[in-house]
C-alpha cells in the first residue's frame, strides 16, 4: 500500500516507499543510478548516501517532479490486485526477456568478434549478459508454476485457508526469488558499469550502438520488472497471508 505523500519523511522512508508514492521518482532514481528495486528496502537517505548523493537535493527533484506532473497518465500498478498483476509481469515482463535474450546475445557475438580488440570488455559484458540470461530464464518457471500460481489461489479464495502448509510457507519462495532477483540486479548493474551507462564509444559502428540501446532496454524493463514483484506483489501476497493465519 502506498505511504500518503504528506506523510513521508525523507529520514525514515524507504526507496521502494518514494518509488511507489511518487511514480516520477523512477526516471530520477534510474538517472541517479539508484536501486528501487533490488535495494529497495534500503532508507532513501542511506542509499543516496552510498551512490555520492546529497539527499536532500534528490528529495527536492522529487517533490517538484511530483507538484508539476500535471495529469499523470503514469500506470499506479500499486492499485491493481494481485492477479492482475502477475498476468502482467507473466504476458509483459516475462514474455519481453524470452524474446530479447536471443536479439541481445546475437549482436553481442557480433560485437565482440568485431570490437574484441579495441574494446575487450565487450567480453565480460557478454559473459555477465549470458549469466543474467540462464538466471532469469531458470527463475521464470518458478515463478509461472510455483509462486504465482499459490499466490493466485489465495486471492481467488478456493478454500485456500485449508492449505495452512503453502500458507505457512509462502515467506520462503518469496524469499528464494527476492534472492534471485538480487543476483539479476547485480549482473545488470556491472553490465551497466561496464558500458559506461550504455554510452557508446565514439568509434562504436552501427551494431555496437543497437546492442547498447536493447542493453539499455531490458535494464529498464528488468528494473520495473523487479520493482512490482519485489515492491508491490510479494508485499500484497504476504499481507493476505497473514490474514489466513
Amino acid at each position: 500500500m502506498t505511504i500518503a505523500s504528506d506523510r513521508l519523511d525523507m529520514e525514515q522512508v524507504s526507496v521502494a516507499d518514494v518509488a511507489l508514492t511518487f511514480p516520477q521518482a523512477l526516471e530520477i532514481f534510474n538517472r541517479y543510478g539508484l536501486d528501487y528495486c533490488c535495494g529497495g528496502k534500503k532508507l532513501f537517505t542511506s542509499a543516496c548516501e552510498k551512490a555520492g548523493l546529497d539527499a536532500g537535493s534528490v528529495w527536492q527533484e522529487i517533490q517538484s517532479a511530483a507538484a508539476n506532473r500535471g495529469a499523470d497518465s503514469r500506470v499506479r500498478f500499486d492499485t491493481w490486485d494481485a492477479p492482475l498483476l502477475i498476468s502482467f509481469i507473466v504476458q509483459h515482463h516475462h514474455q519481453y526477456v524470452r524474446t530479447a535474450i536471443p536479439q541481445i546475445q546475437e549482436l553481442l557475438d557480433k560485437v565482440c568478434s568485431v570490437h574484441r580488440e579495441d574494446s575487450p570488455f565487450l567480453l565480460t559484458v557478454r559473459e555477465n549478459f549470458n549469466d543474467l540470461a540462464e538466471e532469469l530464464l531458470n527463475h521464470m518457471p518458478k515463478e509461472e508454476q510455483v509462486l504465482f500460481p499459490a499466490i493466485q489461489k489465495m486471492f481467488g479464495g478456493n478454500s485456500f485457508a485449508s492449505d495452512s502448509v503453502i500458507l505457512n510457507n509462502l515467506n520462503m519462495p518469496i524469499e528464494v526469488m527476492e534472492d534471485e532477483h538480487e543476483r539479476a540486479g547485480d549482473l545488470i548493474k556491472s553490465i551497466r558499469s561496464l558500458t559506461n551507462q550504455y554510452i557508446p564509444p565514439v568509434y562504436a559502428c552501427p551494431t555496437f550502438k543497437m546492442t547498447y540501446i536493447m542493453l539499455e532496454q531490458f535494464d529498464n524493463d528488468l528494473m520495473q520488472h523487479i520493482h512490482l514483484e519485489n515492491n508491490i506483489l510479494f508485499p500484497k501476497a504476504k499481507s493476505m497471508a497473514s490474514t489466513y493465519l
